[in-house]
């Protein structure tokens, strides 16, 4: 998508009724084309050295978050969607996440990663107009019910009682890497390298479930 398809799709959601599965469903998309548009601004560009990438993947999961569940603050006569969602990013999330990964910067070798999505593991362009939210739910449901035991089974090598599963609950559920870190006692790190190695294992896992093909 480029800017003007994300503005006329956030314009559409607007339309749709409050809690209507197809707002849902139409913001999820939107969110979707935000990240592949490429356009998300970065704030503080070259400072917070080592942990830069960190911050920034937590400020934009709690954009994220925030757009789905306050998009009725976007106000079109105010700017493009786009300028809205850099502003909140810029002046806001990013600010936030600061104390939340900082506290933990002597802590942990905090390495760079993308943020967090299944896309990359699952969908290419012309599957996710159609099929990215139900595939998506589809995957979610199918690691929490985990009718095989295999995302209990798959835990971090030095603690076998931090599993897969329970870590993937956490994040999906809006719960930050810092807070799952000081609940579990784990570097953030040695969380989200994990977290992202294991996805990536399960890769055909999950396309064998959705029943997607690997064009690779």
């Amino acid at each position: 998508m480029n800017e003007q398809q994300l503005q006329e799709l956030a314009l559409i959601a607007q339309q749709y009724p409050l809690l209507s599965t197809a707002r849902r469903i139409t913001i999820s998309r939107l969110i979707d084309g935000v990240y592949r548009f490429g356009k998300l601004c970065h704030p503080y560009k070259g400072q917070f050295p080592g942990v830069y990438e960190q911050i920034y993947q937590e400020a934009v999961q709690d954009l994220f978050l925030y757009i789905c569940h306050n998009f009725d603050k976007y106000d079109q006569e105010r700017g493009t969607f786009m300028t809205w969602v850099n502003m909140l990013l810029s002046k806001r999330f990013f600010k936030e996440a600061i104390p939340k990964i900082i506290g933990k910067a002597n802590e942990t070798n905090v390495e760079n990663s993308v943020l967090e999505n299944l896309e990359g593991l699952t969908f290419d362009d012309s599957e996710l107009e159609n099929n990215y939210i139900s595939d998506f739910h589809k995957i979610r449901r199918y690691i929490e019910i985990d009718p095989k035991g295999i995302f209990r089974q798959t835990h971090i090598k030095k603690y076998p009682k931090v599993n897969f599963r329970d870590i993937a609950i956490k994040r999906w559920s809006g719960i930050s890497w810092k807070d799952i870190s000081d609940d579990l006692n784990i570097p953030i790190a040695t969380l989200s390298n994990f977290y992202q190695r294991t996805l990536e294992e399960f890769r055909n896992e999950f396309r064998d479930l959705c029943g997607i093909e690997d064009s690779t």
